[in-house]
């Protein structure tokens, strides 16, 4: 009987810990998206700062007399290099953060085969020890 309930709790704990991996993963893949969200709205915010700079450059050039000056020209270059540094930048972090997540799903996996490796151990183990108390009862 005891080695009923051995192998019964091996049995439901390997389930658990499937159960616990496949909620995990799902956390971490909720957890990128969330992540790759706010990176494109980064950028987003980012472009619209550019045209906002660049608009601002250009009016007070123009206020100022000089809309077709050459100062205006390498003020607008200056406020656009910056926003595609800063987008660069954006999607520069987004990359590695995909890269640790795709890492992070791969430590789940090996973790599942761990547990599972783990579950059918214990599992032969338990098996194992009762074929021979068996073979002796019956001897």
């Amino acid at each position: 009987m005891a080695a009923a309930f051995t192998i019964l709790g091996t049995v439901v704990g390997m389930v658990g810990q499937f159960k616990q991996a496949k909620a995990a993963k799902k956390a971490e893949a909720l957890r990128q998206r969330q992540m790759n969200l706010e990176a494109t709205r980064k950028k987003r915010e980012l472009v619209r700062e550019g045209i906002v700079a660049r608009a601002n450059a250009t009016n007070a050039a123009t206020a100022q007399g000089a809309g077709e000056s050459s100062g205006l020209a390498g003020g607008i270059a200056q406020v656009t290099g910056q926003q595609n540094r800063n987008v660069l930048a954006t999607n520069q972090d987004q990359q590695i953060g995909n890269g640790i997540f795709k890492a992070n799903s791969q430590y789940a996996d090996a973790g599942m085969l761990v547990s599972l490796g783990s579950g059918i151990q214990s599992l032969g183990s338990s098996i194992g020890s009762n074929w021979g108390g068996l073979k002796r009862m019956t001897a």
